[in-house]
């Protein structure tokens, strides 16, 4: 019994481990994806003052996340509502803070740019978009 007992705990002791590995392989993982395309991800939320949430972003370069308000049809405008500083590589549940404190039912926009002219905070005419050809950003809704 003693040795079914033994082989038990090291059957243990492997899985464990072979486990915990997966998680930290896969955490790092996520924290560096240079290849992969960017991308942005926001879905429709509530807020409680001045700070909305990004599901998920991916930035082959260090830059920003960008939130604009919409106009009365929905279209993006040039106004930046916030920004948030970010590094290269891929991040969850980011958080920005807007100038001012969304109405429920409006309408925002999320996007990405590049860190162009070396300066601290994003500056639209300055820091570029990640996309060339097509911006790709994301639209959601304040409940």
């Amino acid at each position: 019994m003693p040795a079914i007992a033994s082989i038990k705990k090291k059957w243990l002791a492997t899985t464990a481990a072979a486990t915990l590995g997966t998680i930290f392989l896969g955490a790092a993982a996520m924290a560096a994806v240079p290849n992969a395309p960017p991308s942005i991800l926001v879905f429709n939320q509530k807020v409680t003052g001045a700070t909305i949430s990004i599901d998920y972003a991916n930035i082959p370069v260090d830059g920003y996340v960008v939130v604009y308000a919409a106009d009365e049809n929905g279209k993006r405008t040039g106004k930046a509502l916030g920004s948030a500083a970010i590094k290269a590589g891929s991040h969850i549940d980011l958080k920005v803070d807007l100038t001012v404190a969304p109405k429920p039912g409006a309408a925002l926009w999320a996007s990405l740019y590049k860190d162009r002219d070396g300066e601290e905070g994003f500056d639209p005419k300055g820091d570029k978009p990640v996309w060339t050809k097509l911006p790709m950003q994301n639209a959601f809704t304040i409940q």
